[in-house]
């Protein structure tokens, strides 16, 4: 093609045509401007093919991470909750002499089941929107509600990861410093340690503690219970964007 148009463009030159030769000079222009408007068309229409196959990856990996909070959250706190809240208000009724204990070895296992999430700390999955926020990727998500709504689920989460360990009522630090617990051995309590815990949870600072540990029970819940209802209903939004 270049060759044919260097051709014509020599021999107007040699007939010394001006008007002609004028109009081949636009024509050449036009074609050489078409050219590069093809190219840039055919450039974005590639690039356009990457970013939503990147962004498809990223919708799919903040799936997989958010059914990772949905269960981690059951797992660790929802499914935990109402033992944990009998086991502390049995302790509470043991101290004001309204609860029997049948299985001392039962009861005082219980009474350290109390402390559990009692920690504060959570461990949701943000490995992929850190990655979206700090390689400036969060663009790629091109649809502005499904944008605003993992920002909105992912700093929700880390306020709550923030605040939590606010109300850390000091419970299991009480229980652990009385009878170590092992992993390998969880049920473990040694005579001596029975004896010393049914005689400290007796006292004022337990009772303080118990209350304070349901209160914080209850809150951990509660904030569990949203940020499990934010994570369904960004699935919802991620699945349809990726159905479509």
């Amino acid at each position: 093609m270049l060759k044919f148009l260097r051709r014509i463009r020599q021999n107007l030159i040699i007939e010394g045509n001006g008007r002609r030769y004028f109009f081949y000079a636009i024509g050449e222009i036009i074609l050489v401007v078409l050219g590069i408007l093809i190219a840039v068309q055919i450039n974005n229409l590639n690039e356009n093919r990457k970013d939503s196959i990147l962004e498809r990856e990223y919708l799919t990996r903040l799936r997989e991470d958010i059914n990772f909070d949905i269960k981690w959250i059951h797992d660790y706190i929802l499914d935990r909750y109402e033992r944990k809240v009998e086991s502390l208000e049995n302790g509470k009724a043991n101290y004001q002499n309204k609860y029997v204990i049948k299985d001392t070895l039962q009861f005082l296992q219980d009474i350290g089941y109390g402390g559990v999430f009692g920690n504060a700390s959570w461990n949701l999955s943000n490995n992929t929107y850190n990655e979206l926020i700090n390689t400036g990727n969060l663009r790629n998500i091109k649809n502005n509600k499904i944008r605003t709504e993992i920002i909105n689920y992912y700093e929700y989460a880390h306020s709550i990861e923030n605040s939590s360990k606010i109300y850390i009522s000091g419970y299991v630090n009480f229980v652990n410093s009385i009878t170590a617990f092992n992993t390998n051995n969880p049920g473990f309590i040694s005579d001596f340690d029975q004896k010393l815990l049914l005689k400290l949870i007796k006292t004022e600072e337990y009772y303080r503690l118990a209350n304070s540990e349901l209160t914080l029970a209850h809150r951990i819940s509660d904030w569990a219970k949203i940020i499990e209802d934010n994570a369904e209903k960004l699935m919802m939004s991620i699945d349809s964007q990726l159905d479509d």
